[in-house]
């Protein structure tokens, strides 16, 4: 649990500096969506956490989530909204990896639901910024 909370909060972080950079106001607002989404998820799981007894850790860091996320702050100079576009979809893959494997792993049975929905939604915000890629391919 620690872990996907770790990740919530790489992934909300990740789309929050891609929301700064960002030059299209859609795409902007889109990345700030999911950020807000992110820490939505974390403080869910967080909360389960708390009910169980247990306190969340306090690291912001997944440990093996992507390196993107930790370094898009460095890379967000002047660039372009695909590159943009790419580098969160590479971070939201791994965020996308990191539901499944918490998903293999025998979970509480009421937070199994949470997490499943949680990696839906991860799993639609990728397909979603895939099908923006795929737009801006097309012109």
């Amino acid at each position: 649990m620690n872990d996907l909370i770790a990740t919530c909060r790489d992934s909300e972080e990740g789309f929050g500096k891609a929301a700064k950079g960002a030059h299209g106001e859609n795409l902007r607002n889109r990345f700030i969506g999911i950020a807000r989404q992110r820490a939505d998820f974390a403080k869910e799981l967080a909360g389960y956490l708390r009910k169980m007894g247990a306190e969340p850790e306090s690291g912001r860091r997944s440990g093996i989530q992507h390196a993107g996320w930790r370094e898009l702050e460095e890379r967000i100079r002047p660039k372009d909204d695909a590159s943009f576009l790419a580098e969160c979809q590479e971070g939201e893959e791994n965020t996308l990896r990191h539901y499944e494997r918490a998903l293999a792993k025998d979970l509480p049975v009421p937070v199994r639901p949470m997490v499943e929905r949680q990696r839906l939604s991860v799993q639609e915000a990728l397909l979603e910024l895939r099908s923006v890629e795929m737009v801006r391919r097309a012109g």
